[in-house]
């Protein structure tokens, strides 16, 4: 640490905030305001909540809403700032985001007219308005019921009986509330239409009620019933995931700040930590190690924020019953099964095993812009392969866009386009690789030889997978580290680095430190409120 002007990371943090505070006092920057954040917020809201009474009406709203969330988001990149989360980050990709899922749910989609949610009712409820509850609805649902009785013993008929159905956009502002603050945040749409193909199949009852007309492909065989567990198995399973993801971040917490690489001296030949110093003799070893903390730094912090979810909502469905409606209960892991990534490579590594809490935004605004680019119409393979692969790049660059603003608002002298460069080659890179599997490999293998062992397959996807990451790798990894995410404290208490003395100096039980609120007082008005620091 001869190079390093500072004795812990807990050092360099201090004087990171001292800096921000003074700049900030200058007026370099401007303040994150919580009714900035409400207030945005509510720009996606109000035009999703009104009832379109035509097609005019439904464009002017959107596109007019739209278009102020534009200026809002360009301002929120560009002049305010603030240091948490993760020195920053959180301020640009969570703009960057917003703005790509405002895009999605007001000009990719007319959502009143194309989208719909299951919930589960009883069939003697209230169904909230009159096309809903309609004689030809009731009718509908009623014979499901009965069929439902068919199948089941007499015991069971008796006891209250439920239904599930599709509820499209409500007419009864109540329950449209409901229904738009569900879609706003539900990004991976387990209930919806529009649900992802990566997640579980919907269970028996519940393809039985609706029948089998939503988009994923994989729910022709649905499960059944007893893979649902109760809610008591499902919120000990959820909170073994939370306890064990909570243990790891402390662990990687601990590998990292003993590291000034993930301080930040990305450039500085720094030897790892001890015992990983052993690795210094070997720069490819050393590179692969701080990849792999990366790597794992990013899956179980995505893990445990995801699981705050089904942790919240599991436990108010097993203390409440009857307050619950949805269907979606059963925890859904973040990360897909490891294995995809063996038998599919780069495109099972990014289109299955990686979360895909981000998908359905890339990919309808990615379809939005090829479709102005080159319109739907011409059955040409050529031209519909042109559009497959300009809505893959696409995908893979607005996902490189949420990062590389993420880079852009830190504290720090990050590097966004490096950012941004990573996830276009990770696009390109699974382009190359499906020439490869569906060209470039059958017209050279003689057909005796296809299809390949399975063996080959999985061990030349994994090489290739550990060689791309590889080279690539530290476009990301080590703009993570100039912009200071690993500064952020992702856990309130410390078992390893407090408890146990196995931290830096400095360390302690409680980690959260500060306050995350202060009253700020502008020159006007609007420029007044609750500051978040």
């Amino acid at each position: 640490m001869a190079n390093i002007p500072y004795e812990t990371h807990l050092d360099l943090i201090t004087e990171r905030e001292a800096k921000f505070d003074e700049l900030f006092r200058q007026g370099e920057f401007s303040p994150l305001l919580l009714q900035q954040v409400v207030g945005t917020f509510l720009l996606l809201l109000v035009p999703l909540v009104i009832h379109h009474r035509s097609t005019y009406q439904s464009r002017t709203l959107r596109y007019g809403f739209h278009a102020v969330i534009t200026a809002f988001c360009i301002y929120t990149i560009f002049e305010v700032r603030f240091l948490g989360p993760a020195n920053g980050y959180g301020v640009g990709l969570i703009t960057t985001w917003f703005y790509i899922w405002s895009t999605t749910l007001l000009l990719a989609n007319d959502v009143q007219k194309d989208l719909k949610r299951i919930v589960k009712e009883s069939i003697e409820g209230n169904y909230g308005d009159e096309q809903e509850g309609s004689p030809e609805a009731v009718n509908n649902d009623t014979s499901k019921l009965r069929r439902r009785k068919t199948q089941q013993s007499p015991d069971v008929s008796r006891q209250p009986q439920k239904i599930y159905r599709w509820q499209p956009f409500p007419r009864k502002l109540s329950d449209r509330l409901d229904w738009v603050t569900d879609l706003i945040f539900n990004f991976r749409g387990p209930n919806w239409n529009w649900r992802l193909r990566s997640l579980p199949p919907l269970p028996e009852p519940v393809v039985r009620d609706i029948g089998e007309n939503t988009n994923s492909t994989k729910e022709t065989k649905p499960t059944k019933q007893t893979d649902y567990k109760s809610p008591s198995v499902k919120l000990r399973y959820a909170l073994r995931s939370f306890l064990r993801d909570y243990i790891a971040l402390d662990l990687l917490k601990l590998l990292l700040m003993r590291d000034p690489y993930f301080w930040g001296y990305v450039d500085s030949s720094i030897s790892p930590p001890w015992p990983f110093d052993v690795l210094v003799w070997s720069p490819v070893l050393v590179r692969s190690y701080r990849i792999i903390l990366s790597l794992a730094s990013v899956h179980f912090a995505l893990n445990i924020v995801t699981s705050l979810n089904p942790l919240f909502f599991l436990g108010l469905s097993y203390l409440f019953p009857s307050f619950a409606r949805s269907i979606t209960h059963q925890p859904v892991d973040t990360f897909g099964s490891a294995s995809s990534v063996l038998d599919g490579g780069l495109v099972g590594a990014w289109n299955t095993w990686w979360h895909q809490l981000f998908r359905f935004g890339f990919s309808e605004c990615s379809r939005f812009i090829t479709e102005l680019v080159f319109p739907i119409g011409s059955q040409k393979n050529g031209y519909k392969l042109a559009r497959r692969i300009l809505q893959i790049i696409l995908a893979f660059s607005l996902s490189g866009l949420v990062h590389a603003m993420g880079s852009y608002t830190t504290f720090s002298n990050s590097r966004p386009w490096n950012a941004f460069l990573f996830f276009v080659l990770q696009g390109a890179g699974a382009l190359i690789q499906y020439f490869f599997e569906t060209v470039l490999i059958p017209a050279i293998l003689p057909k005796a030889f296809t299809p390949l062992p399975r063996w080959f397959v999985r061990t030349t996807n994994l090489i290739l997978v550990v060689a791309w990451f590889y080279f690539t790798g530290p476009l990301i990894a080590d703009d993570f580290a100039r912009a200071g995410i690993w500064m952020f404290e992702p856990i309130p208490l410390s078992l390893l680095r407090g408890g146990l003395g196995l931290g830096v100096k400095g360390d302690q039980w409680w980690c959260w430190k500060g306050s995350w609120f202060e009253w700020h007082s502008g020159n006007a008005w609007w420029q007044s409120g609750i500051r978040l620091v």
